[in-house]
């Protein structure tokens, strides 16, 4: 089989390809686009997670509900919505909203059919987050509403919180391999994972209703119910492997911003920090997290050992965040320039180090 159909062996592929090429082009618009700042919030609030979400879903949900059937076709379904909305972003923005709009309700049908084809009562929370997220992107497209686009943001991170409950099992399954306690198991805390997430989609009804008051108080009980979700990660066995501290740092990252923008809305100061934060360090950071777990584990690596770039791209992800939420209130270069290189930087050398995985590897099924 020559490198092209390796790389083809399986939609997840071309998807998360797309993604981080969508954020490579996102970060890189600041340089080339006078309206950046609305342009970069539509590519990395609209292409990038609906790329990122079905190149995920196609392989995840199959595998959780036992569905065997070929995948080219609704991979073409979806992919072709969002190349038309990468083509019409820059000219018809409204026209790539409905585009990717399609694409959620797309996902949400095929996600829905596999769960009930599989009589699967497990992935109910899934169907749940696609509908959400569907429902306000539709409501964006008609109405251009900017509130919606940070609701697109809350419900980016609850489907984080989500997701990455599964994937922490994986990481920490892997990290207690070589360790020396006996017979170690890790169990996520699902308890915290379910109040995270209904606290995130509260806040996010809350900031299109509410006043600021029951708004700031919103975002500080997120915060903390993240910040208490990190308890389970506090043991040396787990963090000393660099993906468990990744990991660490997401969740850091967004119990941190959600606290900080609680207390910024409560004093009425101003939020973009704290969601720089959010979607930088959290949301880019947990996806860039998928990219490198699954794309590792289906490609035929059973270990998990990110290589050097990958690491390289997370260390590029996490300055961003600190320089956009942090540094920039003590130079100007920190606002724009300097986080729009390290995000193009960090999805560069993902791109870099994972084209030539898929293209040297077939597709693989989960070793576990």
């Amino acid at each position: 089989m020559n490198t092209c159909n390796l790389f083809f062996t399986h939609p997840m592929r071309p998807f998360f390809t797309a993604a981080a090429a969508a954020a490579v082009f996102g970060a890189a618009s600041f340089f080339l686009r006078a309206d950046a700042v609305l342009f970069h919030r539509l590519v990395f609030l609209q292409l990038l997670p609906a790329a990122a979400y079905s190149g995920f879903l196609l392989t995840a949900v199959p595998d959780w509900t036992g569905y065997t059937g070929r995948l080219k076709n609704i991979g073409f379904a979806l992919f072709a919505p969002l190349l038309f909305a990468a083509l019409a972003l820059p000219f018809w923005p409204q026209a790539a909203a409905f585009a990717v709009a399609a694409c959620w309700w797309l996902l949400l049908a095929f996600c829905t059919y596999c769960v009930w084809r599989g009589r699967n009562t497990d992935n109910f929370a899934i169907l749940l987050l696609l509908l959400l997220f569907a429902l306000v992107q539709t409501a964006y497209a008609s109405s251009g509403n900017p509130a919606l686009l940070r609701s697109l943001i809350h419900l980016n991170i609850a489907a984080v919180m989500l997701v990455s409950f599964r994937v922490s099992v994986v990481l920490g399954a892997e990290a207690l391999k070589s360790c020396r306690l006996k017979d170690p198991v890790f169990i996520p805390n699902f308890v915290y994972k379910n109040m995270a997430i209904l606290f995130l989609l509260l806040y996010a009804a809350a900031e299109l209703r509410l006043p600021a008051e029951a708004v700031g108080f919103g975002a500080l009980a997120v915060g903390f119910v993240i910040l208490a979700k990190l308890r389970e990660l506090h043991h040396w066995e787990l963090l000393r492997r660099h993906y468990i501290a990744f990991y660490y740092l997401i969740q850091l990252s967004a119990a941190a911003g959600y606290l900080w923008l609680g207390a910024n809305t409560l004093l009425g100061k101003p939020q973009g920090a704290p969601l720089h934060l959010i979607t930088l360090g959290a949301m880019l950071g947990a996806i860039m997290l998928v990219f490198l777990t699954a794309g590792l584990r289906h490609s035929g690596f059973v270990g998990l050992d990110y290589p050097k770039p990958a690491r390289a791209a997370f260390a590029c992800l996490f300055a961003a965040a600190l320089c956009r939420a942090v540094l920039s209130a003590w130079h100007p270069l920190f606002l724009i320039t300097v986080p729009a290189a390290l995000v193009a930087a960090a999805f560069t050398l993902y791109l870099y180090c994972f084209i030539p995985i898929f293209r040297a590897n077939a597709f693989t099924d989960d070793p576990e």
